[in-house]
């Protein structure tokens, strides 16, 4: 009797572990279906109203409907073009065009990152391996390319510089063989300029910039006769020259105000934010830092939440023509590593 006791003991838990391990697999999978599942008749609409401004295969503006996709419900475009006649959908060209992930998981990827999720955390909500978020990720710098190119400033505009260290295996080392210190080439230069309300956050080589570098950067985004406010660093002189107005308040002089009496915090409020947009993707390449800094300038300028913000976002990516097969993300991917 003692033997056959343990015996019925382990049966019985073998069948409720059989069980839950049943359950675990149905649930799931069902997370898994409701993350990925097929396009809804709402983002078939959501797709269909998308008018493609011309043929993302030869650009002509001659086109006509014809009909829909079968097995998708998706609008179908003929181009006139005679010397081009193919067919082509909303989405067409664009960073959405798949066939396999609906655009309801890129408003979700977005919405993430616009909560400042990392693009790894938002991939495991959305049960992807982490390559899809990378891969998600090079698709979006795709469509912000260029974003920032028409953000210019005028009245009074705020600026200062940002800097990011690049990663410690390729720091630049002196003589003795230790890293580089202060701002070095190991230190990416940020050049911010904010009217108040919205910014421009760009890439200016390593260090310290000199005068005429900083006076190329920020005057693609200062209007002349705009009131510049700095703090009086030296590579500061040419751009307001160029402005023909200043306001300095010296670092030393606002090192410890509260946000709201220093006169500098509307561009120090970029840069905590900015940081704070950084931190979350910390393992990113520093290669890809134009790319996330037009994503910060694109979350920064535009109004709303971050589910209005990640709509606006489809809105003004499908305009473009420009697309990034997985392949062959994959293979430059490789060949980077390598």
């Amino acid at each position: 009797m003692n033997e056959k006791k343990p015996k019925a003991a382990e049966a019985a838990f073998s069948a409720k572990s059989k069980e839950l391990g049943s359950l675990a697999d149905e649930t799931i999978t069902e997370w898994f279906n409701e993350k990925h599942r097929a396009r809804t008749d709402k983002e078939i609409a959501f797709t269909n109203s998308i008018v493609p401004e011309s043929c993302p295969h030869c650009g002509s503006a001659r086109f006509r409907k014809d009909g829909f996709n079968k097995k998708t419900g998706i609008r179908v475009y003929e181009c006139l073009n005679p010397g081009c006649g193919r067919k082509f959908g909303p989405l067409t060209g664009t960073v959405f065009d798949s066939k396999k992930i609906p655009v309801s998981e890129t408003i979700e990827f977005l919405y993430h990152l616009f909560q400042f999720h990392s693009s790894t955390s938002s991939a495991a909500s959305n049960m992807n391996a982490d390559s899809t978020g990378l891969y998600r990720v090079a698709k979006l710098f795709l469509a912000v390319e260029g974003i920032q190119d028409g953000t210019v400033f005028g009245g009074k505009v705020w600026i200062d510089e940002k800097y990011v260290p690049i990663w410690k295996s390729k720091k630049a080392k002196n003589g003795s063989g230790d890293a580089m210190r202060g701002l070095s080439r190991n230190q990416l230069c940020v050049a911010t300029a904010t009217d108040g309300e919205r910014c421009a956050v760009v890439l200016c080589g390593v260090g310290q910039p000199s005068p005429a570098k900083a006076l190329a950067v920020y005057s693609k985004h200062v209007s002349k006769g705009s009131r510049l406010v700095h703090d009086g660093t030296a590579c500061h002189k040419a751009i307001a020259a160029y402005c023909g107005s200043e306001e300095i308040h010296k670092t030393s002089e606002t090192k410890g105000l509260p946000d709201k009496k220093n006169p500098m915090d509307p561009v120090n409020r970029v840069h905590r934010l900015l940081e704070l947009f950084l931190k979350r993707h910390g393992g990113y390449k520093r290669e890809d830092l134009p790319g996330w800094l037009n994503l910060f300038a694109f979350w920064y300028n535009t109004r709303g939440t971050a589910l209005e913000k990640a709509i606006k976002f489809i809105e003004i990516a499908v305009k473009k023509r420009k697309m990034l097969r997985y392949r062959t993300w994959g293979s430059k991917k490789k060949h980077d590593e390598t």
